[in-house]
């Protein structure tokens, strides 16, 4: 989840902080808005999608089946539950990416953030919320990255 708790800009950068994945996030969906208006001119569109929580083989992979096992099972009880967030395969995981991927200009909005969900049963679907965006970090993160660009156009 994304976190402004978690973004300084002081440390933009996250070098010092203890959650740079939430932080880096933040920054994702502060910048997206900003780039959306700058580059639909040229065609290009911005949005920020989120897969959900997923299942991987990370876990297995370095020698810990049994662990990996226990999560995924733990994932089911969660979508059962009614989470529909523990989209748990890839395949539920893409529905968000897949309809921005496709879905025509007017039906999509920059300033919402679409989510990948899943029915308890594993019926993909997308939800849209709106994006929290901060002016002020957007306009400071929007100047750093045009600060980059200008050092490597020299």
């Amino acid at each position: 989840m994304s976190s402004q708790l978690e973004f300084s800009q002081l440390d933009y950068m996250h070098i010092h902080g203890l959650k740079p994945y939430e932080s880096s996030k933040y920054i994702v969906d502060q910048i997206s808005q900003k780039m959306d208006e700058r580059l639909r001119q040229k065609g290009v569109r911005c949005f920020v999608g989120e897969p959900g929580n997923v299942c991987t083989s990370f876990l297995a992979n370095i020698g810990v089946p049994v662990l990996q096992m226990l999560i995924v099972v733990v994932f089911y009880l969660m979508r059962i539950c009614g989470l529909q967030r523990f989209t748990i395969d890839a395949q539920c995981a893409s529905a968000a990416f897949i309809y921005l991927a496709f879905a025509r200009d007017e039906e999509v909005d920059a300033s919402q953030k679409y989510y990948s969900c899943a029915s308890r049963w594993g019926h993909s679907s997308v939800v849209r919320a709106p994006l929290e965006c901060c002016t002020k970090d957007a306009d400071f993160l929007i100047s750093k990255l045009d600060a980059l660009v200008d050092r490597f156009d020299q």
